[in-house]
C-alpha cells in the first residue's frame, strides 16, 4: 500500500466554514468550493501547526470516490499535489498563508504604554483628508442630506450657516506639512462662497499641497478663483441640459471629473448622452440609495459569485480584508464646526479646535468607528467569501444591511 505526502500549493487561500470549505488559487483566479467532510478533514489537518502545511494520505483513501474525484479534482487545477512518501527521505514542510501582522492594533491596544509603538509612523495612516469649509447652499438638490453620506458631495443645512475659520485651516495645514498625504477635497456647501477661498489657496501653496474641490456644476462659476485648480464637479438629477453645456464648454477640462450621481435606469440614460454627446472623458457614475429605489440597487449594486470573482485576488488583498475596511481606511472627514468624523455615518472622534490629528489617528485605529470595520457580522461571517468579498461600504450603513448581495448562505 503506497502513502503519499499531500499539500496544497503556498499560494492557494483556504476559507474555512461550518459546512463549507473554499480553495482559492490566487495566482490564476481557480476556486474549488466543498462541503465533503473527508476532504475538508484533510484541509483542516494541513493548518494544524504539527502538521506544517502537509498530511499522510494512502491508496485506500482513493477507494472512496467522492474523496479521490476531489482530490484529482485538486491536482488537475494545479492548486496541490501528491508525493510518494517512498520518495522522500523525510516529511516535506510547505509554507501556507496565515496572517500574521507584527504591528497589529489589537495586540498592543491593551496596553497604553505599547501604543507609544504606533507614534513615529501614525502620519503615514492618514491618506485622504475632507475637508468641509462650509455648509451654506441655495440649490436645495433632492436628498442633499444623504449624498454626502455615501460618496464625495456637497451638503448644505438649513437651520444655521458654519465657516470653518481660516485660524483652523492654517492649523491643519501645518499638522500636515510634513506629512505624505495622499489626497486634500475640499467640499462644502458652495465651496465658493467661503469667505476664505483665495486664503485657503495661498495656504495650498504655501505648504505645498495640492487640493481638490468638488462643486455642484449649478455653482461653478466662470472666472471663479478655482478657475485652473483641480475641480471635482458633481451631477445631480434632473440636469438642467442648457447649463451644463455651458458650464463644460467653460470649464478647464483637463484640470475637471465630473461625477454623476445615479438613482436609477432613467438617469443613467441621460447621464450615457451626456456623456457621448459632449465626449466626456473624466468622469465617473455613482448610484444613490435614497430609500425609494432598492429594486435599483438590487439589480445594479447587489453582488453575486460572478461579480465577486471578476478579477483574481492577491493574498495580501484577502488578508487586508481581515483587518481593515478599503473603503474607509484612511479617511477624515472634518466639518465646518471643527468636528471631525473618520465617516459621515460614523460618530465624532475629535474636534480640530481642540484635538491634533495624531491623536485622532491613534483613536480611531483604537476605538474604530470606521477603518477597521470587515465583514464579521452575520451573514457575512458564515460565508465562504467573507474576505473576498469588498469591504463594507457606506451602502451598507445607509441600507441598514451587512450584506448587499444575492448569495444564500
Amino acid at each position: 500500500m503506497k502513502n503519499y505526502w499531500f499539500a496544497l500549493k503556498s499560494h492557494i487561500y483556504v476559507e474555512f466554514k461550518t459546512k463549507f470549505t473554499l480553495l482559492y488559487d490566487t495566482v490564476s483566479g481557480e476556486r474549488i468550493e466543498s462541503d465533503l467532510e473527508e476532504g475538508n478533514a484533510l484541509i483542516r489537518q494541513m493548518y494544524e501547526p504539527l502538521n506544517l502545511g502537509v498530511v499522510s494520505v494512502n491508496e485506500t483513501m482513493f477507494t472512496h470516490s467522492p474523496l479521490k474525484e476531489w482530490i484529482e479534482e485538486i491536482l488537475k487545477r494545479n492548486m496541490g499535489d501528491l508525493t510518494d512518501e517512498a520518495d522522500l527521505a523525510q516529511k516535506p514542510v510547505r509554507l501556507i498563508p496565515i496572517l500574521n501582522l507584527q504591528k497589529d492594533i489589537d495586540k498592543f491596544k491593551e496596553n497604553e504604554n505599547s501604543l507609544l509603538f504606533f507614534e513615529k509612523d501614525v502620519s503615514k495612516y492618514l491618506l485622504e483628508l475632507n475637508i468641509y469649509v462650509n455648509d451654506v447652499c441655495d440649490k436645495a438638490c433632492p436628498h442633499c442630506d444623504l449624498l454626502c453620506k455615501q460618496t464625495h458631495c456637497c451638503t448644505a443645512t438649513q437651520t444655521y450657516h458654519t465657516e470653518l475659520s481660516l485660524q483652523h485651516l492654517q492649523t491643519v495645514f501645518q499638522q500636515l506639512q510634513y506629512w505624505p498625504i495622499h489626497t486634500i477635497n475640499i467640499l462644502g456647501g458652495d465651496v465658493l462662497h467661503y469667505s476664505q477661498l483665495e486664503q485657503l489657496e495661498e495656504l495650498a501653496c504655501q505648504y505645498m499641497k495640492e487640493l481638490h474641490y468638488y462643486l455642484h456644476y449649478k455653482n461653478y462659476q466662470l472666472h471663479s478663483p478655482l478657475e485652473t485648480q483641480k475641480i471635482e464637479l458633481i451631477v445631480t438629477f434632473p440636469v438642467d441640459e442648457m447649463q451644463f453645456e455651458k458650464v463644460y464648454t467653460s470649464i478647464h477640462l483637463e484640470n475637471t471629473r465630473f461625477h454623476f450621481l445615479i438613482e436609477d435606469e432613467a438617469q443613467y440614460i441621460q447621464a450615457e448622452k451626456l456623456i457621448e454627446g459632449l465626449k466626456i472623458e473624466a468622469f465617473d457614475l455613482t448610484p444613490i440609495f435614497t430609500g425609494a429605489n432598492m429594486s435599483f440597487f438590487e439589480e445594479n449594486v447587489y453582488v453575486d459569485k460572478d461579480d465577486i470573482f471578476f478579477k483574481i485576488f492577491q493574498i495580501r488583498e484577502i488578508f487586508r480584508n481581515k483587518k481593515l475596511n478599503s473603503n474607509f481606511f484612511g479617511m477624515l472627514h472634518l466639518l465646518p464646526h471643527g468636528e471631525i468624523k473618520a465617516n459621515m455615518n460614523t460618530r465624532t472622534i475629535g474636534n480640530i479646535k481642540e484635538d491634533e490629528l495624531v491623536d485622532i489617528i491613534q483613536k480611531e485605529l483604537i476605538q474604530n468607528t470606521a477603518w477597521r470595520k470587515i465583514r464579521d457580522s452575520h451573514p457575512c461571517n458564515e460565508c465562504i467569501y467573507q474576505f473576498i468579498c469588498a469591504s463594507p461600504s457606506n451602502y451598507e450603513e445607509i441600507i441598514g444591511r451587512n450584506n448587499l448581495c444575492h448569495i444564500d448562505i
